[in-house]
C-alpha cells in the first residue's frame, strides 16, 4: 500500500481505496466501517471512539 494520496479519490462515496483497488475502510453514519482480510469480518469502529475525531486545531 502507498501513502500517495494522489491515488485516493475524493470523499465522494465515503470509500477509501488502496492503488490496487482493495477497499479500506468506509465512513458509514455510526462510524468508520474496516473489513478484516483474515476472517472477513466487519468491524465498525465508532466515531466517538477515535481520539480526535471532529476537533479542529485553532
Amino acid at each position: 500500500m502507498s501513502t500517495n494520496t494522489s491515488a485516493f479519490s475524493p470523499c465522494q462515496n465515503s470509500e477509501t481505496r488502496c492503488e490496487c483497488g482493495q477497499l479500506i475502510a468506509k465512513v458509514r453514519g455510526q462510524g468508520l466501517e474496516l473489513k478484516c482480510k483474515r476472517c472477513k469480518r466487519i468491524v465498525i469502529i465508532p466515531f466517538t471512539s477515535i481520539e480526535g475525531w471532529g476537533t479542529v486545531a485553532l
